[in-house]
């Protein structure tokens, strides 16, 4: 990969990097402090955005609407996988997408299934990341998600919020 990434690349070494994770910690932001909690991963192609299912009354769904900036973990020390992703948050209703999503780890956790009307998707846009290279013994940045003329948001990625 080139010292500079194109965002395809990027997006092919982080979907690389994460394949397989059962869980990730996603991190938000509410009443002044940082909070993580496990989230089932998704079973589809990383192109870009994460998603992840949960109860439409969660906490973390007033959290993201409020502060949409979230950090995702993920974590496989028996192959040292160690990566983190940061990006924007939103609260999806889109029932395609939420059926596409579906898998059975999702069962113990969210057992109406995929048309349970009380479930949401949370979309996270990354707009970097940051995995472990075992080889180099560094960490290695991916800051190329987001391209120029991107409008979503009005921050510059890596700069502090």
């Amino acid at each position: 990969m080139p010292d500079t990434p194109t965002r395809e690349d990027a997006i092919m070494r982080l979907a690389g990097m994460i394949k397989d994770i059962p869980v990730a910690m996603l991190t938000t932001t509410g009443m002044g402090r940082l909070r993580s909690r496990p989230m089932v991963t998704q079973h589809t192609a990383f192109d870009g955005e994460l998603w992840f299912l949960t109860a439409r009354a969660a906490g973390k769904t007033g959290e993201i609407r409020d502060r949409q900036f979230v950090h995702v973990t993920f974590v496989s020390p028996s192959d040292n996988r160690y990566v983190w992703a940061s990006g924007t948050a939103a609260i999806v209703d889109d029932p395609a997408t939420m059926k596409a999503v579906w898998h059975a780890g999702y069962l113990p956790w969210l057992p109406g299934g995929p048309d349970d009307p009380s479930l949401a998707l949370i979309k996270v846009r990354v707009e970097e990341a940051e995995y472990w290279d075992n080889t180099a013994g560094r960490m290695v940045l991916l800051n190329s998600f987001v391209q120029p003329g991107d409008t979503f948001r009005d921050a510059v990625p890596g700069m502090g919020i």
